[in-house]
């Protein structure tokens, strides 16, 4: 299965039984140093992924509220070298699975450094508005990171992918919920 339709795939069984309540929580993830702010009771799964010449078990949280959906997916490194590339694939893959028109490039965004993380040309924040899997518009607010933890290095995407642009404050609450241990 390809990446793309792997990755929402997996989100979509993530937030089958989210209430659609914003009831903030913070959310500590037990399999890495991380903890995250979500408007609702979130779900898990981990899932191995076809990534390259590799499979890599890519983990999720995420919930559904209000026509919205949160998730924050990572995935853990041997070879440190490899995470600008995995940046680079995952964003392409978002960007053909929001079948967004033009060919993929890598869309202007800004750069998103949490402190304690990797300044890499990779890791930065993206805002654009495509379309689902029904053809619908959807708006995607996206942000890619990594942080060396020990021999490895952890990839992380945090995304809120809605029907309609989100309130600033709520894109914010989750975006500054996103607190390294």
């Amino acid at each position: 299965m390809p990446l793309a339709r792997c990755l929402i795939l997996t989100t979509a069984l993530l937030l089958a039984a989210c209430s659609p309540a914003l009831n903030w929580r913070v959310v500590a993830l037990a399999d890495a140093p991380l903890d995250l702010m979500l408007p609702c009771k979130p779900d898990r799964a981990v899932r191995d992924v076809a990534w390259g010449t590799q499979t890599l078990a890519v983990s999720m949280v995420g919930c559904q509220a209000e026509g919205a959906t949160y998730a924050l997916a990572h995935v853990a490194l041997t070879r440190p070298q490899d995470a600008a590339t995995v940046m680079a694939d995952w964003q392409k893959a978002l960007h053909q699975q929001l079948q967004l028109a033009d060919a993929w490039q890598p869309l202007p965004g800004q750069a998103f450094v949490l402190p304690g993380t990797l300044e890499l040309p990779q890791a930065r924040q993206l805002q654009w508005q495509g379309r689902n899997g029904t053809g619908q518009p959807v708006y995607a607010n996206a942000r890619w990171f990594a942080r060396t933890e020990g021999q490895q290095v952890r990839v992380y995407q945090a995304m809120v992918l809605s029907p309609a642009p989100l309130a600033d404050g709520v894109l914010q609450s989750f975006v500054k919920g996103l607190q390294l241990r």
